[in-house]
Parts: C-alpha cells; structure tokens; sequence
C-alpha cells in the first residue's frame, strides 16, 4: 500500500510542478526569439537579469521539500510531498504575468526548440533521479526525494537547458535556413522584378513606405512588410507573396555586423541600392563606427556595374561614400554636387506635414504637401523620388502621390483620439537623430503642454550616456513634463534634464510602459501634446 500512495503522491508533484517549469521555459524561449536565438546574447541577458529569471521562492520551496523528504522519519516525511504539491499548485495557479510588449511567436523554429527542451529536461531530471537513487537507501522517502531532486535541478537549469537545445539544433535549422535560401532564389529567378535594396542606419522603413506608396499608383509592387529585413524574413516574403505581376520588388535590408548587408544582396540581388544614412547603430555588436561605415556600404559595393546607387545628400559620410561607389550614383538633396538629381527648397515644417518644393537638376521645379510629419521624412521623399521619375512616372503624378502618402505605423504617427490630446507615436525604435527630429516635431504642437515619455535608445555602446545626457538637454528646451521608463536605463537622460535647467517636479520616472501611461493620464488636459519616444521590447525590461 505505502508504495502506491509514494507513486501517487510522487506523481502529484510532477503535475503540480509541469505548469510552472512549462511557463518558465516559454518564458526563456521568448528572450531567445527577442535576441534573435543568438546564445551569446542570450546568456548575457542571463547574467544581467539573473535576479528576475528565476523564481526564488519557487525554487526555495522546492529544495525544501526535498531536505524533508531525506531526513525526516516515516511517515512524517509524507509532509515532504504535500510541501512539493502545495508549491506547484501555487505557481501553477498564481496571476498571469505581465502582457509582452512583443509576445512570443509559436513559429515552426520556437516550436523545435521548446521540444528540444523537453528532450534536455527529461534527460537531465532523469539522470539526477538515477544517481540520487544510487546513493540513497532504497526507500519510499528516498525514492521521493530522487524525484524531488531530479524536478529541482530541471528548475534550476530551464534557462541553460533551452540554451542547450539552442546549440544542439543549429545544424537542424541550418540546414532548413539553406533550404529557404535556395527556395527564395529560385522564385526570384522565376518572377525577376526589379529589386530595390534600401539600406542604413536609420529611415530604411519610412523610405521603403514611401517609395512603395509612390511606384503603387502605377505598378505592381511588393515591398517587404513591417523590418522583414533578415535572410528568413526576406525569404519568407519572397516565397509566401512574390507573384508574376510584381513589376518591383523593395527589400529591407537590415544588419548588426559586417558581412551580412552582402548576404542579403546575394539572396535578392538588388539593381538600385538606396542608402539613407549612416550613424551609430547596434554598436555593442558591430564592434566599431568603421564596422557600421563598412557594414552599409555593402548595399552599393553588391550592386552590378550597370546599376545605381542613391545617397542621401544630407548625410556627410553618405557623401563621402558615394565617390567610391562601383556603379553610376546620385544625391538626394544635400549642397550643390555634380551627382546631386533632386533636392528641397522652402522646407515649411507643420502640425499637419510638410511643404516644399521639388527642384531637379534638369530645371525642372514642383510645390508638394505631405501629410507627414518630421523634417527627416523631407529627404526620404526625395530618395523615392529619383526611384518613382526614374521609372517613368511623371512629375505631376508624383506630386499627386506625394500629397496621398500616408505615415509609417509607430514612426511620428499621430494617433487619432478624442480627448483633445494630441499623441505622436515615434516608438518604432531610436536613435540620436531620429529623437531630435521627433523633438523638433513636438514642438510645433503649441497649444498646450508638451510631454515626453520614452525609455532612452539602446545599442548605441561607449556613445549611449553622452547622446541620453544630450537628448535630456534637448528635451529640456522643449518638454513642460517629461516621464523616463527604467530607472538605469535612463539616468543619463535625467542627468541631462537637469543639467539644462529642467525643474526635477516635472520629471517622473517609472519602471513600465503600462505605469507611466497610466501616470499620463492624470497630467493630461485638452490641447496637451505627449511624445512616445520608442518602446523598448521585453528583454529590456527592468
């Protein structure tokens, strides 16, 4: 009898605890997709969130149970497994955690490896289970106790498990990553559109919107959704939704180190290069500024001889790179220069968009209003400009197109609303730049309050604290309040603030997106603007 009730009693604890160890590992499997199933990054977001990633009570609990299931006497080490159900049942019946920002996907790739867990978990707990068996005496209460032991160590060891199964399944997802490789290339071959690569450190989005929006009004065109902007995203893209009537292609072309630009121009073989900035981004893994310079120039150094390359003329080293480039180039807007097509004069920046006037080095002139907001946007038009003329749309459709173009998800958007409020939604992502501009456009709103609200930027390495110091300055010239996300992450961004004279009574600090919303809305009255300055993803979390 007392065997039957230790295997039940053993068999309660194992289900009490499959919840909790399940939600835990998907929890795991969730920072591995944030940083891109890289293990590295992996393990050092580990190491500085170890305090977060494990449930200390959780794992208290447990090794507690299992200590009273070695040295207690029978039958009072029966305690032992209502301690481990108890323990589990809490866990397993305890509030769901926080809504992610950017939820776990259940891909084919997520799925591999949450069974390659299972695989290592079960093969680990049941090791221990084994050995801790050998060296106990042969009893109910050591039989228990192995079970115990073998569930704690698979606790302890969820994080560096899923990591193990990371590595022990890249030769799988190798092999499936050549596959859609070869598959993507051949659709290409067959459909063969005119591909545009569009490559930088910041506007790579915008520009693609816009330039897709522009060529839409007269061709077929299919531009890679939201940063598809990967080897699989590009694959996917190719494979899923590339037809025969596509007459252009607009691929994204995303990097965090040198070399792979060039990829993803083997795989798509771009015939115009677009470039439209370069600047300090991902940092802390292109290594170096000359990484990022190098990393790319790789859009212009893959296009064929007959090719072209378009650089954003308002960037010093875009200018500077397009004398090296391997096939005929042009500006976008910048001084006067032998290779300048197209630039802006009269920039009005409103509340409402932009007005300018189109001049192209044929003499050629055109007033145009965008509905978009951010001075940035002005070169950007001008980019897809040289693309939409130099395909055979006429100037005054382009006009037309440009007065129709509608804004970016998440990139200086306003979102509609009816409380008076007016919210600009610049939370894709940010950089240096890119935060000056959206304050510059908060400005403009001046009919009551300007806030801001944003976590900093990130990836920006030895850079990151002096340009948060200088943001904090720049949004002090602007802001009435100001509200940081992130105590760390943002203390330099506070430094600056104050520096610049900002009253410490207008500057609140949180630890979440979701608090500080809620704090806005006992600040905010009719009139008032507020500033959405990025949103960082879940493994950024404090």
């Amino acid at each position: 009898m007392i065997p039957v009730i230790v295997n039940v009693l053993a068999a309660l604890v194992v289900l009490a605890w499959a919840r909790p160890l399940v939600l835990d590992a998907l929890r795991a499997l969730h920072i591995l997709q944030l940083e891109e199933y890289q293990t590295v990054r992996f393990w050092r977001w580990l190491v500085g969130h170890r305090s977060s990633a494990f449930d200390r009570s959780f794992l208290i609990a447990c090794a507690l149970a299992g200590i009273l299931g070695s040295v207690l006497p029978f039958p009072v080490w029966f305690a032992a497994p209502l301690v481990g159900v108890a323990t589990g049942a809490r866990e397993a019946l305890r509030g769901a955690r926080p809504e992610a920002k950017k939820p776990l996907v259940l891909t084919a790739r997520a799925r591999r490896l949450l069974g390659g867990w299972v695989l290592c978990t079960v093969v680990t707990g049941g090791l221990v289970f084994l050995a801790t068996r050998g060296l106990l005496a042969r009893s109910a209460a050591s039989t228990f106790s192995s079970i115990l032991a073998g569930l704690l160590v698979a606790g302890l060891l969820i994080w560096p498990l899923m990591s193990l199964a990371n590595l022990l399944l890249y030769p799988i997802e190798e092999g499936f990553r050549q596959y859609y490789l070869a598959s993507a290339r051949r659709v290409l071959a067959r459909q063969r559109p005119v591909v545009i690569g569009v490559a930088g450190s910041y506007g790579k989005t915008s520009t693609k919107s816009i330039l897709a929006q522009i060529l839409a009004t007269r061709y077929r065109v299919l531009a890679t959704p939201r940063s598809f902007n990967t080897p699989m995203g590009l694959c996917r893209v190719i494979r899923e939704q590339l037809r025969s009537e596509h007459r252009y292609f607009i691929a994204e072309l995303g990097a965090y180190r040198r070399g792979e630009i060039r990829q993803l121009c083997k795989l798509v073989k771009p015939e115009i290069g677009i470039l439209t900035a370069v600047g300090p981004e991902h940092l802390e893994r292109f290594g170096s500024f000359e990484n990022v310079v190098q990393g790319e120039f790789e859009i212009v150094a893959s296009l064929p001889s007959n090719g072209l390359a378009i650089f954003n003329g308002e960037d010093e080293i875009c200018r500077e790179l397009a004398g090296r480039s391997p096939c005929p180039y042009v500006l976008a807007g910048g001084p006067a220069h032998p290779h300048r097509e197209i630039w802006a004069e009269g920039v009005e920046l409103t509340s409402s968009g932009l007005r300018f006037t189109i001049c192209l080095a044929d003499g050629r002139r055109a007033e145009v209003a965008a509905p978009l907001l951010g001075r940035h946007n002005v070169t950007n038009i001008l980019t897809a400009s040289i693309v939409a003329l130099r395909s055979g749309l006429p100037l005054d459709d382009l006009v037309k197109a440009i007065s129709a173009l509608e804004p970016v998800e998440h990139r200086l958007q306003l979102i509609p609303n009816e409380n008076g409020v007016v919210v600009i939604d610049d939370t894709y992502n940010s950089n240096p730049r890119g935060a000056a501009t959206a304050l510059e456009t908060l400005a403009m709103f001046q009919a009551g309050r300007r806030y801001l609200v944003t976590p900093g930027m990130v990836e920006l390495g030895t850079l990151q604290q002096d340009a948060h110091r200088e943001f904090g300055r720049q949004a002090a010239a602007v802001c009435d309040g100001v509200i940081l996300i992130g105590p760390k992450q943002t203390r330099a961004i506070a430094e600056g603030l104050i520096e610049a004279g900002f009253s410490r009574d207008r500057l609140l600090v949180t630890r979440s997106l979701a608090e500080a919303t809620e704090r806005l809305k006992t600040l905010l009255r009719p009139g008032d603007a507020v500033l959405f300055e990025n949103d960082l993803p879940d493994n950024y979390d404090e």
